[in-house]
């Protein structure tokens, strides 16, 4: 029934956070290198900037993102700091609960939270949107790391034509404690711009690349 009630949070919120908020502070670059841009705004309430990060990818499938995104064994891949990510309950093909443990340089203490993933695809555009936040109360917390308060972001996954898809990932994370500046830049702009370079190189592997999921319907010219 929890995980049930989180699904449905999850639905009724999906584009509260990033994704289109009209009175949300304006985005500011960051970042511009090798076609990947990185943007930061302010968040209401709280410290932590939001991070918007965006690229174009050519000749990729939509279910080949959605299954790099979903897939937990890619944790590492695209996240430097991630030591471990597994699924805790598989709630529908389109929906998961995920461990995450982020291995954090001394002294800062290790983080690790329980993610809800939850996939939908817009019937008339085909964009793909992923929602990510964290779901509290599921497994025990772990003395020995901090866990994580609140996880609100997610990907989109958008159909251009010609075989373009545009990629843009989006939220805004409390680390649940200070951190220092130079790991809060890289928190902030580091990490989302390497996560979307290891997005762009990982996501024509074999193991996604001929991914066909039954929930994701591509665009007519990269239907398989």
């Amino acid at each position: 029934m929890q995980h049930r009630l989180a699904m449905l949070v999850c639905l009724s919120l999906l584009t509260s956070l990033a994704f289109g908020s009209e009175d949300a502070p304006s985005w500011i670059l960051r970042k511009d290198d090798n076609g990947i841009r990185v943007y930061t705004r302010e968040q209401p309430g709280s410290s932590f900037e939001a991070v918007r990060t965006e690229m174009e990818l050519e000749g990729v499938g939509l279910a080949a993102l959605v299954a790099l995104i979903n897939d937990p064994d890619a944790c590492a891949l695209l996240e430097s700091r991630c030591a471990e990510a597994y699924v805790v309950e598989r709630i529908a093909a389109s929906e998961q609960l995920v461990y995450r443990h982020n291995d954090m340089p001394f002294p800062v203490k290790d983080r690790d939270v329980v993610l809800n993933f939850v996939t939908q695809q817009d019937p008339n555009t085909l964009a793909v949107t992923i929602q990510v936040r964290n779901v509290n109360g599921v497994l025990p917390e772990n003395p020995r790391r901090v866990r994580l308060p609140s996880v609100d972001s997610g990907w989109v996954f958008t159909p251009l034509g010609d075989g373009r898809v545009e990629v843009v990932s989006e939220g805004h994370i409390d680390p649940g404690a200070s951190l220092p500046a130079w790991m809060l830049n890289r928190f902030l702009i580091d990490a989302p711009f390497k996560t979307m370079e290891a997005v762009a190189a990982s996501v024509g592997d074999a193991s996604y690349r001929n991914a066909a999921l039954d929930f994701i319907q591509e665009p007519a010219q990269q239907a398989r």
